[in-house]
């Protein structure tokens, strides 16, 4: 189990470097980054590798916790990581969506619910049939 979270861990971690600095080279073009942003982009791709590559595969896969203790973890993670990401990535776009906290938090949670339940529902259907074949 920690191997393979490690290794998700550090594949999200790589990916989103690239995924980020992509975005940024398409939207700004050539520009000089100093080191403080590479930071920052770093820092990014470790909030989204610790809870895309491990929180949620844990929570998902590993964890016993009854369905609103999963919804509410991967909830508070998912928010936290896009709220500081966005911190780290500017302030001022920060700034611009503080105000929006609780619309965001809200929806957050409705499409953790609803995923949680199809994801549910897909994962017994497919467990069913796996029965069935043997």
């Amino acid at each position: 189990m920690f191997k393979e979270l490690n290794n998700k861990f550090m594949r999200i971690f790589f990916i989103t470097v690239i995924w980020i600095l992509g975005i940024l080279n398409i939207i700004f073009g050539s520009i000089t980054v100093n080191l403080n942003i590479f930071w920052n982009i770093i820092g990014i791709a470790m909030l989204f590798a610790t809870v895309f590559g491990v929180i949620y595969p844990y929570v998902w896969n590993y964890g016993t916790w009854i369905a609103p203790i999963n919804i509410i973890t991967t909830t508070i993670a998912n928010l936290f990581c896009g709220f500081f990401s966005v911190y780290l990535l500017s302030k001022e776009m920060f700034a611009l969506i503080i105000p929006y906290w609780l619309a965001i938090t809200l929806l957050d949670l409705f499409m953790h619910i609803l995923i949680f339940y199809f994801y549910r529902k897909f994962e017994n259907k497919r467990l069913v049939k796996k029965l069935n074949r043997l």
